[in-house]
């Protein structure tokens, strides 16, 4: 018997979509075993919408609202195949994926993650390639050289991967109760122990202007769940010594991130903690230094800063 593969879709509140989602994963020129629908406590009418798809071998699972990672564990657990594949229900597949995926994983066998690159559509329609830093152009698939210095740059994405079973029962399932990162925890916790496989050919379309859509980025105001994972392994010494200063980079990337997000909402005290624990970053090092004498200013100045540009306008157009 061929390769067999699970698609597991959690869902919540995006009934507008669903439809489209799940379309996606049945035009599949290489079928998934089972589309499992895991419907976190939709309210919009969504799960009533996937429970029509259940004559075309869609199965849908209910569960009081838990979060997004809650949904694809239960997923996991659901599945009866090997290989996982995920879909959040505001994206899609395109055809090929799942053929792609299968491929990837006869000719790059034991990796613990098989991705491919996404076009991101945003609001008015505006399509494009997601590029990823130190990954080669397109046409091109193979292990990923450096996880670390991909990263902050996403090379996986949680609606064009797949992942074998036993990869969840090494490293463990998505973190329940995290909200926001949730999914790149888990691929930053498998890239410590499993090399990753990318497909450069584009298999899914991740809809940036669906509604709903929460915006990982500087959304947080504490250290994400991740950064604390990696620190860790650097210290234990799993990080190996190829990619440690990239480890560390990445780390930096993302302190730096909340650290500007925490100046904002004037808490510039957590913010210097933030950034105290990358100091010596290189990639990020005049970035690193603008947040830090920020963090020195008195409090309140960003709404200073913000009423005096207004007024230096206001101050310009009268003298037009």
């Amino acid at each position: 018997m061929g390769l067999v593969i699970s698609a597991v879709i959690p869902l919540y509140n995006k009934a507008p979509y669903v439809a489209r989602a799940l379309e996606s994963v049945l035009a599949q020129t290489v079928p998934a075993i089972e589309a499992i629908v895991v419907d976190d406590g939709s309210t919009d009418g969504g799960g009533d919408i996937a429970a029509g798809y259940a004559k075309r071998g869609v199965r849908l699972i209910r569960q009081e609202n838990q979060g997004v990672s809650a949904a694809r564990n239960r997923g996991i657990d659901e599945a009866q195949s090997d290989l996982i594949a995920f879909l959040d229900a505001d994206d899609e597949w395109l055809p090929g994926f799942l053929a792609t995926i299968a491929r990837l994983t006869a000719v790059y066998p034991a990796c613990g993650a098989y991705a491919q690159a996404v076009n991101l559509v945003a609001t008015g329609g505006k399509r494009w390639t997601h590029v990823c830093d130190g990954i080669p152009a397109f046409p091109w698939e193979g292990l990923i050289p450096n996880y670390f210095r991909s990263a902050p740059t996403y090379p996986v994405c949680a609606s064009a991967v797949a992942v074998p079973r036993y990869v969840f029962d090494d490293v463990g399932l998505f973190p329940v109760g995290v909200a926001h990162g949730e999914d790149i925890d888990m691929w930053t916790r498998i890239a410590l122990k499993y090399r990753m496989c990318l497909s450069t050919q584009v298999g899914a379309v991740y809809h940036k202007e669906a509604e709903n859509r929460t915006n990982a980025l500087g959304q947080p105001q504490s250290e994400y769940c991740f950064v604390g994972v990696v620190r860790e392994a650097l210290k234990s010494g799993l990080v190996t010594p190829e990619q440690r200063q990239d480890a560390f980079e990445f780390i930096a990337h993302f302190q730096t991130e909340i650290a500007s997000t925490n100046i904002r909402i004037g808490n510039p005290r957590y913010a210097r903690q933030l950034l105290l624990s990358c100091r010596g970053t290189r990639k990020y090092a005049r970035g690193w230094r603008r947040l830090m004498l920020q963090t020195l200013l008195p409090p309140g100045w960003p709404a200073r800063l913000k009423a005096a540009r207004h007024a230096m306008r206001n101050l310009a157009g009268c003298h037009e």
